[in-house]
């Protein structure tokens, strides 16, 4: 099954959410892709081992240290996300890999390191960013939609699967900012 997209069109408009005392936001440093690994495997995103950060992020030939976003508490990678660029989709921005260890989801560090990933994109020059979801993480859809976020239809599937979800979060609305991507 086709995973879900969706769609920021307005970089700008996003708000300012502090870094909790204790915490620090900071880019990728060699030997992160030990604590990477870890929250990628917390956070059912593949890419669970070192040699696999390595060839999924560190690899990829859009990489860049300053690509990676990573929030650090008491020594420890605690969340991570990328601006991204996929070179299939050229002219707006990713965001990808986000993930924040199960004990502390639920303190903002997943909506901290998104907008990270969307001011990334902006300085960059681009005026949209994209992700690619799964219809499981209603957490994760939750934050994108409250972060002005909405569906992308790409796929036969994905009308039926955002009205799904539209009901179980109670929001008809995301359906009225629904967009079909144009078929090549």
């Amino acid at each position: 099954m086709s995973q879900l997209r969706m769609e920021k069109d307005d970089l700008n408009n996003v708000p300012a959410i502090p870094v909790p005392e204790g915490y620090i936001l900071r880019n990728y440093e060699d030997g992160d892709e030990v604590g990477i690994a870890v929250i990628y495997g917390a956070s059912d995103l593949g890419a669970n081992t070192p040699d696999a950060v390595r060839e999924r992020i560190l690899q990829h030939p859009c990489f860049a240290p300053e690509r990676v976003f990573v929030m650090e508490h008491a020594g420890e990678l605690v969340g991570t996300s990328c601006a991204w660029l996929e070179p299939s989709d050229p002219g707006v921005g990713y965001l990808h890999m986000v993930g924040v260890l199960p004990g502390l989801r639920g303190r903002r560090l997943g909506a901290i390191l998104t907008i990270a990933a969307i001011h990334y994109t902006q300085q960059e020059g681009f005026s949209v960013q994209r992700l690619l979801t799964d219809d499981f993480r209603e957490p994760a859809i939750r934050l994108y939609l409250d972060l002005g976020y909405y569906p992308l239809i790409s796929d036969e599937t994905h009308p039926k699967r955002w009205e799904e979800l539209a009901t179980r979060f109670g929001r008809p609305e995301i359906l009225a900012r629904a967009r079909t991507l144009p078929t090549a």
